[in-house]
């Protein structure tokens, strides 16, 4: 621990002898300034852990050396203790209002004064402390950002990388498809799964370039005014065959005609593909999905809400789910959150870009779960 240095500032030097001489038994540095000018021109190179300060000085007084030496950002964290003869209340209210930590009346109490100097120190040491942690977590910061970057670069090139085998895997297979009528039922269903899983690969791939994109405000929306009613149809008719193979039924209602919204067709589309493919994946055979698009008209927002019969969700997570650095510990204490896990966090991205809110509604597991999207109606 370092030895603390203490700053002296008093027109006399008989003054800064006695405080010395006080302080002498607790082993510290000590400089001393015969005026306020010379003060502040030390702390040009140098600054104490503490600066005792008279008040009563020729040319630039206490009161006024103390401002400067608060408005000062690099000694402004430094305590400054008023040391004078000066006993009424008005100029302990003053000495406070120019930045003075402390107050103490002449004849000083040498219990007293020393009391006060290790309090000051204590608070001081407290700050530098405070300080230096401060330093290292912010360097720590800026090490996990280049990380960061790094990893999303690297993610980033894997990614686009991906693009071109998976391109060739479904082109082959297309080809292949072309002869589906020399292939046997079996073959025919294996190679046609194998296309869709390269679609959905495809689809998986695209959202996290998407969302590389948004996270770094790179996506520029392609806003046009679209048939929002004909898209969600369609969207919904994309899954109908899944909904199907689990005996679920998907259900669209309009509440009040709204139609044409300027959106990007292709983001909204994989939205509300992605919310609904949720519902599929967490409502149980025989369950239903409700689809409702309406216009608030109090807030001229449009809300889209996707309501299933399925598992349901802890409160505890609702807010968890759209965040795409949670996905691994919600998948640890056992929460299902689907097959990719970014969906949502896309989902996210892709609403807020719109100027949306998104959120989830859930009165807790096996009670199903309602997502809502909104966007400003322009």
């Amino acid at each position: 621990m370092k030895t603390p240095n203490i700053l002296i500032v008093d027109d006399e030097e008989v003054n800064v002898k006695l405080i010395k001489g006080i302080l002498a038994s607790e082993s510290y540095n000590f400089t001393s300034a015969l005026s306020g000018s010379e003060a502040l021109s030390m702390l040009a190179s140098n600054y104490p852990d503490l600066i005792m300060l008279d008040v009563m000085m020729p040319d630039m007084d206490g009161f006024e050396t103390c401002r400067k030496i608060k408005q000062n950002k690099n000694s402004k964290i430094i305590p400054v203790l008023m040391v004078t003869a000066l006993s009424e209340y008005e100029h302990r209210l003053k000495a406070l209002d120019c930045g003075a930590d402390d107050f103490l009346s002449k004849p000083v109490d040498k219990t007293e004064l020393k009391i006060r100097v290790r309090s000051l120190l204590r608070i001081k040491e407290y700050h530098d402390e405070l300080i230096e942690r401060y330093e290292v977590i912010e360097k720590k910061n800026a090490q996990l950002q280049e990380l960061e970057e790094f990893k999303d670069g690297l993610l980033h090139m894997i990614v686009h990388d991906l693009k071109n085998p998976l391109f060739a895997i479904s082109g082959n297979i297309e080809l292949l498809l072309l002869d589906k009528e020399n292939f046997t039922q079996t073959q025919s269903v294996a190679a046609e799964n194998c296309l869709s899983s390269c679609k959905d690969l495809k689809d998986m791939v695209d959202q996290l370039l998407d969302i590389n994109k948004l996270e770094n405000k790179k996506l520029q929306l392609n806003k046009e005014k679209s048939d929002l009613l004909q898209l969600i149809d369609d969207t919904l008719n994309q899954l109908l065959r899944r909904a199907k193979e689990k005996q679920l039924s998907i259900n669209f209602v309009n509440a009040n005609g709204i139609s044409t919204v300027p959106i990007d067709r292709r983001l909204l589309r994989r939205v509300i593909l992605n919310l609904v493919d949720n519902g599929i994946r967490h409502t149980p055979q025989g369950g239903r999905i409700d689809v409702s698009a309406e216009f608030e008209e109090s807030k001229n927002n449009l809300c889209v809400s996707v309501r299933d019969t399925g598992s349901g969700l802890d409160p505890a997570y609702h807010q968890k789910i759209f965040n795409k650095f949670e996905q691994v510990d919600l998948r640890n204490q056992g929460v299902s959150i689907g097959t990719a896990g970014l969906g949502l966090a896309f989902c996210k991205l892709a609403v807020e870009a719109h100027g949306g809110q998104i959120w989830v509604e859930s009165e807790g597991e096996g009670k199903g779960s309602t997502f809502r999207f909104t966007i400003p109606y322009e």
